[in-house]
């Protein structure tokens, strides 16, 4: 815990603040116009007394740093870059309600495209995010037929036969032929300004071309840029208020009840995306999450369901010094607008309300710190004393988030302990990775426990996270120490959400051993007969279930599962 005394030596300047604990870990990170001003509110008491995180942070910090800047918007963009790097437990942080995905573009001599999940580890432009998947792969299709940029992942320093889109007229083949680069980045420019919302231009040149081919009677070509057409009309829905044709909009709405945000992306009159986001807080602080942590594209303008202009002037500061022109109230822009985004936060709110009640239960039933909004759950497998593997699923928002499920092997488990592998996938995933608001344990009181210690082992105590498990034979919730267990009824939702959780973690483990089963198999005696590949190979040990009952089996009993006499009789042979 840190002492008031720290605040001496700190200087009264424009920076970054950063509270860690003992393990030199960030567990807040904040900015300041004057550092020692703003740190020193930390510690008056009557602060704590009102703020339970100013008291948390406190109490569970072990060091403070801080970096000086010249001025405020340095410390602004300083922190929002320390904040999406390090992602501390006591910041607010947005969360997506799933994963949304970006297309990039590449920055090389002959750009590709493609679509990805996350702005991390590439040397691209990010477009979107965009709705789902499946809009992504449309607009790339788009694409590709009207500009030919490639979406491979080819080697471009030495030749090689084209693919069959370079023989579709779908891709220059800068891996196959010698292309213009200044024709090739005049396509790529003309993408980026379709993708920054100049959808008419496209829509033009497609339709243009479809009456050309009709023209010159290649129907099938038309065709085909007929439904090319008809596919950019679904993917992007134009709205009928004329002014906001010419303009980049974001419209954001936020419930007031439940943490859920809306976000409809509007370009040059047409909705490119609507996503959803849960976050702890205000407006204010999505608009600081989206577009200043995590660079999303910053609008001409930005238009709030019932705003109030509470933004604070450095995020409005930085927000105009990057291409927005104002901020302002939805309905009193539009009311047709206002509406729709009145409808679709409705919508959303209906999809949290029966999951929200189940995870505020929890809280309360459980006795946990906070509304477990994110649930990570671990279960050991192994099969015969073999093959000892672990699964760890994660659960956001009462839903898988299967992006983030992980299998372990523990291949220094010669015969099974799951205590100790309980600890073992512990350390390996909490040294790295942040803590969930509950961890879930399929197992009784003798696992839970080892998951504590684990976890006391690596620097981490329960006032750092909730932890229960729950027992197979009579579906009892059980928690760590002395806390006597609690049965719910069959039929309580916070007791199906865990066995619903606690299949999801078996499943996920046990699917990983059979493959490793599998690969044991393979390697048998049939590997000497010959005639017998890894298919054969499969089909009798599926069939059999081990290598002694297909030495029992008769030739034409083997002969029934491969279908060929003369290998049947070999395999025959050679077990006799």
């Amino acid at each position: 815990m840190l002492d008031r005394n720290i605040l001496k030596n700190i200087p009264d300047e424009p920076g970054v603040y950063i509270f860690k604990d003992k393990n030199s870990k960030p567990i807040y990170i904040g900015k300041a116009k004057k550092i020692k001003k703003r740190l020193s509110s930390y510690f008056n008491e009557s602060n704590q007394k009102k703020n339970e995180k100013v008291k948390a942070i406190i109490q569970n910090a072990e060091y403070l740093d801080y970096i000086v800047v010249r001025n405020e918007d340095e410390a602004l963009i300083l922190e929002s870059n320390l904040i999406f790097t390090h992602k501390p437990k006591y910041n607010i942080l947005l969360k997506d309600t799933r994963v949304y995905p970006y297309i990039a573009i590449t920055k090389e001599d002959f750009p590709q495209i493609k679509l990805v999940r996350t702005k991390k580890g590439e040397n691209a432009e990010f477009y979107g995010p965009y709705s789902n998947v499946g809009m992504v792969r449309g607009i790339i299709e788009i694409i590709q037929w009207v500009y030919k940029v490639r979406t491979c992942e080819r080697n471009l320093n030495r030749k090689t036969k084209p693919c069959f889109l370079f023989h579709l007229g779908k891709c220059f083949a800068p891996c196959y032929v010698d292309v213009d680069k200044k024709e090739y980045k005049k396509a790529v420019g003309k993408i980026k300004r379709f993708l920054k919302g100049n959808i008419k231009s496209i829509r033009k040149y497609i339709e243009e071309n479809m009456k050309q081919y009709a023209k010159i009677l290649n129907f099938e070509r038309a065709a085909q840029l007929r439904d090319l057409l008809y596919k950019l009309d679904k993917l992007f829905v134009p709205i009928g208020v004329e002014m906001i044709h010419n303009k980049n909009i974001d419209i954001l709405a936020r419930d007031n009840e439940y943490p859920v945000v809306i976000l409809l992306i509007i370009r040059q009159g047409y909705i490119i995306s609507k996503l959803t986001f849960t976050i702890e807080g205000n407006i204010n602080e999505f608009i600081h999450q989206y577009y200043i942590i995590r660079k999303n594209i910053i609008p001409q303008e930005i238009w709030i369901k019932d705003f109030d202009n509470s933004i604070d002037r450095e995020i409005l500061h930085f927000l105009k010094n990057n291409g927005l022109n104002e901020i302002k109230d939805l309905k009193g822009e539009s009311e047709e607008l206002y509406v729709i985004a009145t409808r679709n936060l409705e919508e959303e709110v209906k999809k949290q309300i029966d999951l929200g009640n189940t995870l505020k239960q929890a809280k309360e039933i459980l006795s946990l710190k906070k509304i477990p909004y994110r649930i990570e759950g671990i279960d050991i497998s192994h099969l015969q004393g073999m093959y000892t593997v672990g699964s760890l699923i994660t659960f956001e928002n009462g839903k898988p988030k299967k992006e983030d499920y992980r299998r372990y092997r523990l291949n220094e488990f010669k015969e099974p302990n799951d205590f100790e592998s309980i600890k073992s996938i512990i350390k390996r995933r909490y040294t790295k990775h942040p803590l969930p608001d509950l961890l879930f344990i399929d197992g009784g009181k003798g696992q839970v426990n080892s998951a504590v210690k684990a976890l006391n082992e690596i620097g981490y105590t329960l006032n750092d996270v909730d932890v229960i498990g729950i027992a197979k034979e009579d579906e009892r919730i059980v928690f760590p120490g002395e806390i006597k267990d609690l049965h719910l009824p069959l039929d309580h939702p916070v007791l199906r959400m865990l066995i619903f959780m606690r299949d999801e973690t078996h499943r996920f483990a046990i699917t990983l051993n059979r493959k490793l089963r599998t690969k044991r198999f393979e390697k048998s005696k049939l590997d000497d007969i010959q005639g017998i590949g890894p298919k054969r190979k499969k089909m009798l040990i599926s069939h059999f279930g081990s290598i002694k009952n297909i030495a029992n089996a008769s030739w034409e009993e083997i002969n029934k599962v491969i279908k060929n006499e003369k290998v049947a009789k070999k395999i025959k042979e050679y077990f006799d």
